[in-house]
């Protein structure tokens, strides 16, 4: 799961704010596709939205190792960012020992 920048969803008459983006891998055909299910949630982790999308070709084989890469993609073809946390607030939440 990845933090994404806020983006409001219209849903059931009512704004829900999704905060994050969730994808699960649904299928493989080996050396050619993968499928992948996604899912855009509340910071609560309740589901506002969601879809199915694929990769072939040279996205596929771009893939490797590195499932980044699937969220990267997956962020791209809904125009999301995902939110990488800063140096600043990992080392702000570091408890100190003195």
């Amino acid at each position: 799961m990845k933090k994404i920048e806020s983006i409001d969803i219209w849903q059931n008459g009512t704004t829900k704010t999704a905060t994050q983006l969730n994808v699960i891998g649904t299928g493989v055909v080996l050396s050619q596709s993968a499928s992948f299910a996604w899912q855009l949630l509340t910071e609560e982790g309740h589901q506002v939205s969601q879809g199915n999308m694929g990769i072939s070709g040279e996205e596929y084989k771009a893939w490797g190792a590195n499932d980044d890469y699937v969220y990267e993609i997956v962020a791209s073809d809904l125009n999301l960012v995902i939110v990488e946390p800063s140096e600043e607030v990992e080392e702000s939440s570091e408890v100190s020992e003195e």
